[in-house]
């Protein structure tokens, strides 16, 4: 693992038992142990948040030794303030401290080589969520849950003294006997036009997830018009003005820059009939969001945090723009679709899902996602979501034949259906016409682009093909390509996530979005 070392002014050191700490890292180890007296349910939630709210505001990435050291200040603290404390136990709970910070911030980024702290960010909201869509990842999920559970069962067993300005709010040892104040969740600004648009789709039929799309799609373009916008397809030339500029620190995707302002404006589908952008708006025009593979939305760990699109972050290039998981899971957040049962949606969490993570819902604790089970009427809706690794998108709108099947006769006549036959478009970030980013696309010519999710799909259309032929019921194995859908219950809705910005949109006619 390549440590950074972290470059603050002396300003911002503190003198502690000798040592000089950031006050940042002071500030985390000092919560945790916090945490540890009060035996606050929430230690886990508000220690990922530590540690990613450092990633974001410092850009550097703490060495594991620097909180270790930290940490032990604190613990030293925690047992002079508890008499019935024991040398043992003392050191157990650091020891289990130091065990699950080497986790962290040791064996995870250099298992996946991480660089740079917006990849560890990446990497630890994976693990928060509970991503096992790889085989390090699965055994980091292991690992780092062997940590907590060992502090936990530690923790348990001591009889602390919780701090009275702690403010966690646990309440089992407050020496009052009364109920702590909790802290306080500003509550979000209710946005009464996105509350009508939203109510006027429902009624049209149109599903959350696709209205929730468009309404990325609309405030990432800041513009009506945008959604307006036919489906690309082969008539839609490429667009000028992107350079590639080399490939991204996995080996896998390409970094793209703006060469050309000027070819971008007048070449971007959804840019070139923008002209004027009222002052509330973001000019995106002058500063265009193209595909980024790697780019995240911007967003703090608080709750009340909105996704903002126009702020650069992620571990792609310093384009705006973002990939291909961010866009999904914005869509569905900003509509209140969890995608884990328990999980408060939150701005930030769209660091978190990658697009393998969308292929096997179940086994990486995307709880609210469940695959499809094609039947002889049904197969494909608007909403679906389809995964393969590497890339995860949307299905926006569909015909009333998406599969091309209606003429299917036999079991052969499945076997022949390819993507040339489908009738459905979808909604994504990708790098199509050379690097459009958030769009829509009429599936049958964006496949060939795409061959894993061509390939997969044409199985699906199969299955979709045996169903009506068969009378029956499937559920399609298919390996590396996923149809899921969102359960919609009760436990899988949450308080939307605010994207920056959406104000500029509230004048839409619903008619924009239930096309």
């Amino acid at each position: 693992m390549r440590n950074l070392v972290l470059s603050l002014s002396a300003s911002v050191f503190l003198a502690a038992c000798g040592q000089q700490l950031p006050v940042a890292i002071d500030d985390m180890a000092s919560q945790t142990v916090s945490d540890i007296a009060c035996k606050d349910q929430k230690l886990e939630e508000k220690l990922y948040d530590g540690l990613k709210s450092y990633l974001i505001e410092q850009k550097t990435i703490p060495t594991a030794e620097e909180l270790k050291s930290a940490m032990k200040i604190h613990v030293d603290k925690l047992s002079k303030k508890n008499p019935r404390m024991t040398a043992a136990q003392t050191a157990q709970v650091q020891k289990d401290l130091d065990g699950l910070v080497d986790s962290l911030l040791a064996e995870a980024p250099q298992g996946e080589r991480v660089e740079n702290s917006d990849q560890l960010l990446i990497l630890l909201s994976a693990i928060d969520v509970g991503d096992r869509s790889t085989t390090f990842r699965n055994y980091m999920q292991d690992r780092v849950r062997a940590n907590f559970n060992q502090l936990s069962t530690t923790v348990r067993a001591m009889d602390l003294n919780c701090p009275e300005d702690s403010g966690t709010g646990s309440g089992s040892n407050n020496a009052s006997g009364t109920d702590p104040v909790q802290p306080t969740t500003p509550e979000i600004e209710v946005n009464s036009d996105f509350e009508y648009h939203k109510k006027q789709a429902v009624a049209a039929g149109v599903p959350l997830a696709v209205f929730g799309e468009r309404w990325a799609l609309a405030t990432a373009y800041q513009s009506c018009n945008s959604v307006k916008i036919p489906a690309l397809d082969d008539s839609v030339g490429d667009i000028q003005g992107i350079a590639i500029t080399g490939k991204h620190s996995d080996g896998v995707g390409n970094k793209r820059m703006i060469a050309s302002l000027s070819k971008v404006q007048t070449t971007h589908p959804y840019l070139k009939e923008e002209s004027n952008y009222p002052s509330s708006c973001f000019n995106v025009r002058q500063n265009p969001l193209i595909y980024d593979y790697g780019g995240k939305p911007y967003a703090t760990t608080a709750s009340s945090s909105p996704i903002n699109f126009f702020k650069n972050s992620g571990s792609g290039t310093s384009v705006l723009g973002i990939d291909c998981s961010a866009y999904v899971y914005s869509s569905m957040a900003t509509v209140g679709l969890r995608v884990k049962e328990g999980r408060a949606l939150k701005g930030s969490d769209s660091w978190a899902w990658g697009s393998t993570a969308f292929v096997e819902p179940a086994k990486n604790g995307l709880t609210c996602l469940s695959k499809i089970t094609v039947t002889p009427d049904m197969s494909l809706k608007a909403g679906d979501i389809v995964a393969v690794p590497g890339h995860v998108l949307l299905v926006d709108k569909v015909g009333a034949d998406p599969f091309g099947i209606a003429n299917a006769r036999t079991t052969s006549d499945c076997s022949k259906i390819t993507s040339e036959d489908f009738d459905f478009s979808v909604a994504q970030s990708s790098p199509s016409k050379e690097g459009v980013g958030i769009n829509h696309s009429v599936a049958k010519d964006y496949l060939p682009t795409s061959e894993k999710m061509k390939a997969g799909l044409q199985k699906y259309a199969y299955y979709a093909c045996l169903a009506k032929i068969n009378a029956k019921n499937y559920t399609p194995n298919l390996g590396t390509l996923s149809v899921i859908r969102h359960k919609g219950t009760s436990a899988c809705m949450d308080k939307r996530v605010v994207l920056a910005q959406e104000s500029c949109i509230q004048s839409c006619s619903s008619s924009v979005f239930t096309r």
